[in-house]
């Protein structure tokens, strides 16, 4: 799996697939007989690709810049491509936190490379990695996490010979339960930005960091054509539609 590891910015990570491989699951386009039905199939699409900037992530793209524009979306642009990802506070001791590493593996490489089959990332862009390394979207989907902590009290009284001792551990068989559940937004659900703008209503993320993430999500801010011009703008160059 190509998974851009870094410092995350915002907290927030995602993964974008652009090919289903697996059969039989109710997700994505793939169909037996394999060799007939199963070549460059579709995933799920969910999501509008407006742009790569490959000096996001070098070592995914392999070069040190470049750039490739997505106008239009599915079949009238880059074809079926979906994302998912999650986000986590900007507490530490927060479950979200404690367990991204969990959501990360589950949405990665369980929820969607085993039980769906979806495979290969945006040309340029890393598979899977911190938001600010991955490719301009219009949304993506959303999972988070729901932690259930058994601890168990051990309280010893002191006798003649030791003192009184208090410990407090997990519970060694049921200490955590946890469930992987499309994320809960202010308006809409399994909508990773709008997660985010909860984070932010909470206090558990500030509204700078909101603003990053609105740089890579941008289907609330006005969708790919605007972020589009701005982004061939600020690189020397216009845009003319054909």
């Amino acid at each position: 799996m190509l998974f851009a590891i870094a410092l995350f910015v915002a907290n927030l990570s995602f993964c974008s697939w652009v090919s289903d491989r697996q059969a039989n699951d109710n997700n994505g386009n793939c169909a037996t007989p394999y060799d007939t039905n199963c070549v460059n199939a579709d995933p799920g699409d969910n999501t509008d690709l407006c742009y790569v900037d490959m000096e996001r992530n070098p070592e995914a793209a392999g070069v040190d810049g470049g750039f490739a524009i997505y106008p239009g979306d599915n079949n009238n642009g880059e074809g079926a491509v979906h994302c998912h990802g999650m986000a986590w506070t900007n507490d530490p001791r927060s479950p979200e936190s404690r367990y991204k590493g969990n959501n990360i593996f589950f949405v990665s490489m369980y929820d969607h490379l085993y039980t769906r089959g979806y495979v290969r990332n945006v040309p340029g862009a890393p598979m899977c990695g911190c938001i600010d390394t991955m490719p301009v979207v219009s949304r993506s989907d959303c999972t988070q996490v729901d932690v259930t902590e058994l601890w168990v009290a051990t309280y010893t009284p002191a006798t003649e010979t030791t003192q009184a001792s208090f410990e407090l551990d997990l519970d060694p068989e049921n200490g955590i339960q946890i469930e992987f559940n499309a994320c809960q937004g202010v308006n809409n659900n399994n909508d990773l930005e709008d997660y985010y703008n909860r984070l932010v209503r909470d206090k558990e993320a500030s509204v700078r960091e909101l603003a990053d993430v609105k740089k890579t999500l941008v289907g609330r801010s006005g969708g790919c054509n605007p972020k589009i011009d701005d982004f061939v703008a600020s690189m020397g160059f216009g845009r003319t539609e054909a």
